[in-house]
């Protein structure tokens, strides 16, 4: 394996690769039904996949890399040839519609918001991801928490998501400049009534002018709600706002 050709890779994409056994065997024990199919986002040279193949797992596993993909074909030959291992060498971001019991992988930090709502294009029952840890907290912020952000909305609208652990810098090589965390992603029901173009629209509008009261930033919102900030709202404000306003289009 040319390591430049990994590191450069990496640098690219904000990809880091996890390099300890037992976080990777934490991330595979998340997962339910040890003879699910799993879809691996970002196998690089198979570190995560190998432990998932050992605990029983059907594995199409996705790595846009060539040079890598190549690597996972000559390393799990024999899996490949069972048909417990498939590997996909496309980007997450290209692929098509796809249907599996779990979606698992330590995703790139620079496209970490584009992979997690690409995934909702897809049919999964559970999402185990790693992601940076300031993201992951963000991602699990109490609506209407000095902590939350946008993407605290606009993913906890889709989907139940779980802070599970941190995972310090060292477990990585490169050693990145940030701690990681994993978090778990569960699919949710629409709540009646939201179009989730126009709560996506609401929140960019609401969190581009965080400061500001609301009433100064939504035309025609609520008057209970004009006074408040977006670090005020409660998932179930923020509802509410939204429903109003796809009733009003």
């Amino acid at each position: 394996m040319n390591a430049r050709v990994t590191r450069g890779f990496a640098k690219k994409y904000g990809q880091v690769f996890l390099c300890n056994r037992d976080i990777a065997l934490f991330e595979a024990s998340l997962l339910g039904n040890k003879h699910s199919s799993v879809l691996e986002i970002g196998s690089g040279e198979g570190f995560l996949t190998e432990v998932l193949l050992d605990r029983g797992f059907t594995v199409e596993a996705v790595e846009p890399d060539h040079v890598l993909a190549d690597v996972l074909r000559k390393k799990f030959a024999s899996q490949i040839e069972a048909g417990k291992l498939s590997i996909i060498q496309e980007s997450i971001l290209d692929m098509q519609f796809r249907s599996c019991d779990s979606i698992i992988g330590n995703i790139p930090y620079m496209i970490t918001a584009a992979i997690i709502f690409k995934i909702f294009d897809f049919n999964f029952k559970e999402a185990i991801l790693m992601v940076q840890r300031e993201f992951a907290a963000k991602a699990c912020a109490k609506p209407g928490s000095r902590e939350a952000a946008r993407i605290t909305y606009s993913l906890q609208i889709r989907a139940y998501v779980e802070y599970m652990r941190t995972v310090p810098k060292v477990f990585f090589d490169p050693v990145p400049a940030v701690d990681s965390a994993i978090i778990r992603i569960i699919p949710r029901k629409l709540e009646n009534g939201i179009n989730l173009q126009k709560a996506d629209e609401l929140l960019r509008l609401i969190f581009s002018a965080r400061r500001k009261k609301l009433g100064t930033i939504l035309k025609g919102i609520q008057p209970e709600y004009s006074t408040l900030r977006a670090e005020d709202l409660s998932m179930e404000m923020f509802l509410d706002i939204c429903r109003s306003y796809s009733k009003n289009e």
